[in-house]
């Protein structure tokens, strides 16, 4: 094996290759380096004959593969983009001769899901988010997503993702068929290596031929569609909007870091009995439309500020079940949570802003459940998480007397 400095490549002895995106303090975010050792890695195991599975992850707990490293994406050119820097990598994991498999724990992003996408089979853990939100960059999708994620998901769902560049949540990716299981955090490696072991046993050249039959179905218009892909970004790439959104985006990162890389953007989760689960950043909820906006709360609830949406409005969202009854609301560290019964969840709001940026932790952000006239001292809750619909009453916690 080589030495590498952004990968660790290891084959156990049941024939599963094990390659690991290395960049754990950028979240693994894929950078030029990394492209030219993974696409060595790959050109290297294919030439071994006890290779039977390949399995891409990545280290740190927290990111599968962070995408492209967006320093160097900003000042990337056409000329960058029409050499499919990314697309001839992630076709290169498509082409693969043994099955591959992706184990993505935390995020999978931008270039992280379209290097997922490329991979025979998907397995999540239940806290991981996948997501193309290039678009809010200044830039489409250019490595695969465009045409590999339509085959798993169908056509419209896909232009939904892309159109929006929202995150999906582990349940909602397998319900999209984005990925093929969700298993418990800490029992990713375990899956994964049954799930390989079960193919590796079966015949080398045979499970092979398998690949390239199926592969066979979608292979024929691929090239075609890098090159329009490429042409696209080609033009992106010039674009002065994109260089802008990008050092937004960086200085933002920055700025909320004290100069080192953040963490992604705080979501909030809506589950349980909806047909729907979403999972909804601060740039999502400021997207809904004006009658579900409450500019500012203070004309509902005294001496309260901020911006908010109502809380139905997520629940129509996500598709609310003719059986749900009540909806708990969740904080972040657990502590505090309130079940109220639908028609006391029909006026709650859900504060997410203040002055235009994303409510501070110090105001009950990133997001705050307020409810005019609340029924009990648990009903307000800070530094909200998740929003879960149910047939029947939830927990109301509070850390400390006197609510929240």
């Amino acid at each position: 094996m080589n030495d590498y400095r952004t990968i660790l490549l290891d084959v156990d002895a049941d024939g599963i290759a094990w390659l690991t995106f290395h960049r754990p303090e950028v979240r693994n975010a894929l950078d030029q380096a990394m492209v030219d050792e993974v696409r060595h890695a790959l050109r290297e195991l294919a030439t071994r004959d006890d290779v039977r599975v390949l399995v891409l992850r990545g280290a740190g707990g927290k990111a599968f593969l962070g995408g492209a490293d967006i320093r160097e994406l900003r000042d990337r050119t056409r000329l960058d983009a029409l050499r499919r820097i990314n697309s001839e990598l992630f076709r290169e994991v498509e082409r693969f001769p043994a099955p591959t498999i992706a184990a993505i724990e935390g995020y999978a992003l931008g270039g992280g899901c379209e290097v997922a996408l490329a991979c025979d089979l998907r397995i999540c853990t239940e806290d991981s988010k996948l997501g193309q939100p290039e678009v809010g960059l200044g830039i489409i999708p250019g490595a695969g997503a465009t045409y590999r994620l339509p085959r798993l998901v169908g056509l419209g769902r896909a232009k939904e993702l892309i159109f929006t560049g929202r995150l999906v949540s582990a349940s909602e990716a397998q319900w999209l068929g984005l990925v093929e299981r969700v298993v418990p955090r800490g029992r990713l490696e375990e899956e994964v290596r049954e799930l390989a072991r079960s193919i590796a046993r079966n015949g080398r050249l045979a499970v092979r031929l398998a690949k390239q039959a199926l592969n066979a179905q979608a292979d024929g218009g691929t090239e075609a569609w890098q090159v329009l892909e490429s042409a696209l970004q080609a033009i992106l790439f010039e674009d002065p909007e994109k260089r802008e959104r990008m050092t937004a985006f960086l200085e933002r990162k920055r700025g909320a870091s004290g100069g080192a890389d953040a963490a992604p953007p705080a979501r909030l989760s809506v589950s349980g009995a909806v047909d729907t689960a979403l999972s909804l950043d601060f740039d999502a909820l400021r997207a809904f439309p004006p009658e579900a906006q409450v500019p500012d709360v203070s004309s509902v609830v005294p001496k309260r500020q901020g911006s908010a949406v109502r809380l139905p409005a997520l629940l129509e969202r996500a598709g609310l079940r003719p059986d749900a009854a009540h909806v708990t609301v969740r904080s972040a560290d657990g502590d505090f949570s309130t079940s109220q019964p639908l028609d006391v969840a029909q006026r709650a709001l859900i504060v997410y802003a203040l002055g235009g940026n994303p409510l501070p932790e110090d105001k009950g952000g990133p997001f705050r459940l307020l409810i005019p006239d609340p029924p009990d001292t648990c009903a307000n809750v800070k530094g909200v998480a998740s929003i879960e619909a149910s047939r029947e009453a939830g927990e109301s916690r509070c850390a400390h007397e006197g609510g929240h």
